[in-house]
């Protein structure tokens, strides 16, 4: 018969314990996300700006490149000289038939495309999702408190030694709940 008794304690105080590791855990996690997210947005952004000075830099390297073989070009091959002279200036050699095209289908020298496309300034998602709580102090003030909050109901009402004082304390004293006093009370009688 005793171990039936004490087979609903035990699962009673290991649910207790449950409890109150995970409010600890979920304490600690509302503070460091107000703790780390104006460092974690500050990195975002960082790694962000870096990501598209990276694509500019290989940009301007392809452009580089490109004008190299330019330069290469002008003064070793004098076919593409005459190509660019009748580009640039409209030079014809006589008896030449020029047939007249489309401007965005004409051979243009100057023609210097980015190879690879800048992406719009926007932050990724997570970016954006810890934005608030780095930037707006009422959000992380409420955050602080709501952590205090749970970190102080965990201690209050979640100890697993709580539910052992309360059953081994049988005398209630007016005008103070049994649970809440009775392990401080409880060491002082013994």
């Amino acid at each position: 018969m005793n171990q039936e008794l004490d087979q609903p304690e035990s699962h009673a105080s290991w649910s207790t314990s449950l409890a109150f590791w995970l409010a600890l855990l979920a304490a600690i996690g509302v503070y460091a996300l107000v703790a780390l997210s104006p460092k974690l947005l500050t990195y975002v952004q960082l790694r962000h700006d870096y990501q598209a000075k990276q694509r500019r830099l290989v940009s301007i390297e392809h452009e580089v490149e490109d004008l190299d073989q330019v330069i290469d070009s002008l003064a070793r091959d004098p076919e593409f000289v005459r190509k660019l002279a009748t580009v640039e200036f409209g030079a014809r050699r006589p008896g030449e038939v020029r047939i007249p095209l489309d401007e965005d289908l004409q051979l243009s020298i100057r023609d210097n495309d980015p190879v690879f496309e800048t992406q719009a300034d926007s932050l990724p998602w997570y970016g954006s999702v810890v934005a608030p709580f780095a930037t707006r102090q009422q959000l992380r003030g409420s955050m602080l408190l709501a952590a205090a909050t749970i970190l102080v109901g965990a201690f209050m009402f979640l100890q697993p030694t709580l539910t052992a004082v309360s059953t081994e304390n049988t005398t209630v004293k007016p005008g103070r709940p049994n649970t809440l006093f009775a392990r401080y009370t409880s060491r002082g009688q013994q």
